[in-house]
């Protein structure tokens, strides 16, 4: 969790993190070198494969961006924000119920029966267990004044 200005943040974070800027990060190497082969002979199979491991590299980076690097959580004064591979989500400390660490991560259940989930919780996405990261969750929601005593 960081703290900026009394809003907490939640980002993905562990092994899949490291391999969020690694993967795409070779196989750009790899790509840059097939590109240097090309250029220093011009031919079919080398453009081909230069091509090849640019497309991955470029296709991984999106992956990750969507998936590990863009998902995020933020609780604070003005609300709760769980930004998911998909889109953003904004809800305001009122409308959520309970809170409970799910599979997909912490969701945040409304009085109306419907749920948010934010992926940036998920024990799945950042490869180790969510409970420490779940009782500061917990413990920033807690935190938080009731609009009523302002």
């Amino acid at each position: 969790m960081v703290d900026q200005g009394g809003v907490s943040v939640w980002r993905v974070e562990g092994p899949v993190l490291v391999a969020a800027y690694v993967v795409p990060a070779v196989l750009g190497l790899k790509a840059a070198m097939g590109w240097g082969v090309w250029v220093s002979s011009p031919e079919m199979v080398s453009a081909r494969s230069a091509g090849v491991w640019t497309g991955l590299a470029l296709g991984s980076a999106l992956f990750f961006w969507c998936t590990i690097l863009k998902v995020r959580l933020e609780v604070g004064p003005g609300g709760i924000v769980a930004v998911n591979p998909w889109g953003t989500q904004r809800l305001s400390l009122e409308e959520v119920a309970f809170v409970r660490l799910g599979a997909w991560g912490a969701e945040f259940h409304h009085g109306d029966g419907f749920k948010t989930t934010a992926y940036a919780l998920t024990g799945m996405a950042g490869g180790t267990s969510q409970d420490r990261r779940f009782a500061e969750l917990l413990e920033a929601l807690e935190g938080e004044p009731d609009s009523s005593q302002r």
